[in-house]
């Protein structure tokens, strides 16, 4: 049986034909293929890309958390072990903004939606053990890999 890599154009046809209008492309180095999509249909978006055969994005290798101050990205970095294909998924949301879990997709995204959760303050809706793994169990000083942290600790060196 021949596996076949799927070409950026492949890839980018077969998610906007299952979502039109819903998925917006955007240049990002390392993958084949980047897109933002609404924080709504993270969900549906993550569970077609790894059901889905010719895609079949069973690994989410990295879910990074970025700080905007305005509003924070998701991105899922996602690999196919079958393909070889890659891919990467951004969406917005508010700072105080709620997700939905994908850890019914990926058993990984448990601990890093865990590591998001605690240091940047995201809810993940339906996370199945949202308990702390970082920071201690009475930590109470917010969020500190948010760029406005400032916790007892914190020290700001000056601008140059």
């Amino acid at each position: 049986m021949s596996i076949k890599t799927m070409t950026k154009e492949e890839i980018t046809k077969t998610f906007q034909d299952k979502f039109p209008n819903k998925i917006e492309e955007f240049p990002f180095v390392g993958v084949d293929a980047a897109f933002k999509v609404d924080k709504d249909l993270i969900l549906e978006v993550c569970k077609f890309a790894k059901e889905t055969p010719e895609l079949s994005f069973d690994l989410l290798a990295c879910l990074s958390c970025v700080d905007y101050i305005e509003h924070m990205e998701l991105v899922y970095n996602l690999f196919s072990f079958t393909h070889k294909h890659k891919i990467a998924i951004k969406t917005s949301l508010p700072r105080d903004g709620e997700i939905d879990s994908v850890t019914p997709v990926w058993n990984a995204a448990n601990w890093h939606e865990r590591e998001i959760a605690e240091l940047f303050g995201m809810t993940f809706r339906n996370h199945p053990d949202p308990r702390p793994i970082l920071l201690p169990e009475d930590w109470n000083e917010g969020y500190p890999m948010r760029k406005d942290w400032e916790g007892k600790d914190f020290v700001r060196l000056p601008k140059k």
